[in-house]
């Protein structure tokens, strides 16, 4: 009888204990541990309605949301926070300010594709990712994983963001695949600190196809907050993480915009706590392939990509 005793009430500890922190308790001890997440559903909405389109330079707000098992679950089930969390998206530093048509070098809320000559207005927030990831293998909502999971793109909100090939258009800037090109700065401003942030990325890179001659290039990402590192969760073979854990790399040199054969898409954790800025540098590379930036009558090419912000639930 006392051994059943305190079986009982080691069992009932351990729920306890699990009810308190926040997390669920399955077989063999495994711990699903819950998120905060960016939503855009209708109901649960990250980015107030309306949402307005770009392209625009300048700093948009997300709020954050719960979810409960949010390291698993695909998105059926977000709470607002009891303490209001916001990140805010902006651009600095920018070398290319006077981009015909293109507003700046880089922009949020546009794509290729309105005419010859000017980009595409569309939402600076949206689940529109041109992407399924139906495996369930390439996007990670919490640090500690399980990799693969917890990412919905039909629910959690991405800002979209555009980098116009237009200056080096106009520049005729070489497009050899170690040339590299400065768009400006990145940051993501918290509105309280936060530990251990993970971004995803959908579709760093694109193509153009003048001729039957196509140059691919894409986005890449340094980080510049000191004491931070980048750990790479998830992701396709295009993304990797360079040797100094600060450099979000394509690792082809023949770049495409889909997520299944050639654009850099994944999951990486900002390793550090007490984080309330991140900053990269934003850099176009090309692939050195035969093709054109774009020609005086189709000038509207550039890199469209989106970022989404997870974090684990936080003290």
């Amino acid at each position: 009888m006392l051994t059943s005793s305190l079986s009982l009430f080691r069992a009932a500890l351990v729920i306890s204990l699990s009810i308190v922190t926040g997390n669920i308790t399955l077989a063999q001890g495994a711990i699903v541990p819950n998120t905060y997440e960016l939503v855009q559903d209708g109901v649960n909405n990250s980015y107030q309605l309306p949402v307005p389109k770009g392209p625009t330079s300048i700093p948009q707000t997300l709020t954050f949301f719960y979810n409960k098992n949010g390291s698993t679950d695909e998105g059926i089930y977000f709470l607002p926070l009891k303490k209001a969390l916001t990140v805010t998206f902006s651009f600095d530093d920018q070398p290319y300010v006077n981009v015909p048509q293109h507003v700046t070098g880089m922009t949020f809320g546009a794509a290729s594709g309105a005419s010859s000559t000017q980009v595409r207005a569309v939402p600076v927030v949206n689940t529109n990712y041109y992407y399924a990831d139906t495996a369930r293998k390439i996007f990670t909502a919490h640090p500690q994983g399980p990799a693969g999971k917890g990412v919905n793109l039909f629910m959690n909100a991405g800002l979209q963001v555009f980098l116009s090939a237009k200056p080096l258009l106009t520049s005729n800037a070489p497009k050899t695949d170690t040339s590299r090109y400065y768009y400006g700065k990145l940051r993501l401003q918290f509105s309280r600190p936060v530990d251990n942030p993970v971004i995803s990325l959908i579709g760093l890179g694109a193509t153009t196809n003048f001729g039957n001659k196509r140059l691919g290039f894409a986005t890449e990402l340094e980080l510049q907050s000191q004491s931070l590192k980048l750990t790479r969760l998830s992701g396709n073979e295009d993304m990797q993480i360079d040797m100094t854990g600060t450099k979000i790399l394509h690792a082809k040199t023949s770049i495409t915009g889909n997520c299944d054969n050639g654009a850099a898409c994944g999951s990486v954790l900002i390793k550090g706590s007490q984080i309330s800025t991140v900053v990269f540098n934003v850099y176009l590379r090309p692939d050195g392939g035969p093709g054109l930036w774009g020609t005086e009558k189709v000038s509207n090419s550039g890199d469209m990509w989106h970022i989404t912000v997870s974090l684990p639930e936080q003290p």
